[in-house]
């Protein structure tokens, strides 16, 4: 009787305890999700897309290939510019897009 009973208790135990971790997560909502850099890997866990925090500390979004080679930028410059690079398959750059402060766009790469 006493195997049953600590079984029995147990399982009570294990509902109380999910029960109140649904009601808590429940109570617990956030309208936003606060993180210095989020990652996206492909399916053998390969990095292929990075959102995070440039040097500036402006936002950047780094676009990778399937071989881990950065095909694309788009972001904040150190002289807090926006920028767009994009690159061949070498991890070359070959388009470089840049909007400065004053509203002058530099372009290079384009022919």
């Amino acid at each position: 009787m006493g195997d049953r009973f600590l079984r029995v208790w147990l399982s009570l135990l294990t509902v109380l305890c999910v029960v109140t971790f649904i009601a808590v997560f429940g109570l617990i909502r956030s309208e936003s999700l606060r993180v210095s850099r989020i990652e996206l890997v492909n399916s053998q866990g390969k990095v292929v897309a990075v959102l995070g925090v440039s040097p500036s500390d402006g936002g950047v979004l780094l676009l990778y290939d399937a071989n881990g080679t950065l095909r694309a930028a788009i972001g904040m410059t150190t002289e807090n510019n926006a920028a767009l690079d994009l690159n061949d398959g070498n991890g070359n750059q070959r388009v470089a897009i840049q909007v400065n402060d004053d509203g002058t766009v530099s372009v290079k790469g384009l022919r």
